[in-house]
């Protein structure tokens, strides 16, 4: 079972400089997300997770594991190797459905909600509701991948684990809870950087434009594919 891992963040978001002080003081609360898959169907959903990062800390994270619905439930070997997720770990889990009113709760009470290849979750997030006749709700997104080729773009790479050492930030890859941790956290890296208050400021400074749910495809980036090990 893929649990959630103790993350530290040290980068100099931690630090009292002016920006850290305006991100620490402001009233933006966003919901940060991230989901794992058994292979590649877009109701193939087998772990959740979601961070709430309020004035510049996270106030609170959630992990599920999620059992796939009949015929979307197979785990493909490549995709264990990138998560750890087996059928063994989710046959007694809950079904998507009973996670969905606490999982979408906080999508929609937040201002924005962020994931890295934010096409990625949202695809699965939608496909996984279409499956099972539930309505997707409206929410604004940003997807962080997009968002650091423009910040950082002299980077390497600009995957979630990459972004995570550039900030000094260690966490468990590919647990769907600490994902959705790293990816908020490095959020507020670039909202310093680029001295933004809120990821709306940040989206208009780096000229990336929200998504806006139930639509498909994340703003500012093209998925990379259905694989989370690219991320």
């Amino acid at each position: 079972m893929a649990a959630a891992m103790p993350s530290h963040f040290v980068s100099d978001v931690e630090q009292t400089s002016p920006v850290t002080q305006r991100i620490r003081h402001s009233t933006m609360i966003f919901a940060s997300l991230d989901f794992e898959t058994a292979n590649h169907s877009d109701a193939s959903i087998c772990a959740a997770g979601v961070a709430i990062i309020d004035s510049g800390e996270i106030k609170e994270s959630r992990h599920w594991l999620v059992r796939p619905p009949k015929g979307h439930g197979y785990f493909r070997e490549d995709f264990i190797g990138v998560h750890g997720i087996t059928w063994f770990d989710v046959r007694n889990a809950p079904e998507f459905p009973a996670i969905a009113p606490a999982l979408l709760q906080y999508l929609t009470s937040a201002d924005v909600v962020v994931a890295h290849n934010a096409s990625f979750d949202l695809r699965k997030l939608c496909g996984t509701l279409d499956h099972f006749g539930l309505p997707c709700p409206a929410f604004d997104y940003l997807c962080t991948l997009g968002i650091s080729r423009r910040v950082w773009p002299d980077l390497a790479s600009h995957t979630l684990d990459a972004l995570a050492a550039h900030i000094g930030y260690e966490f468990h890859h590919h647990n769907a809870q600490a994902d959705a941790e790293a990816a908020g956290m490095v959020l507020l890296a670039m909202m310093q950087h680029a001295g933004a208050r809120t990821p709306r400021e940040l989206a208009i400074s780096t000229g990336v434009s929200l998504g806006h749910a139930p639509c498909r495809g994340a703003a500012g980036h093209t998925d990379t594919g259905t694989i989370k090990e690219q991320q």
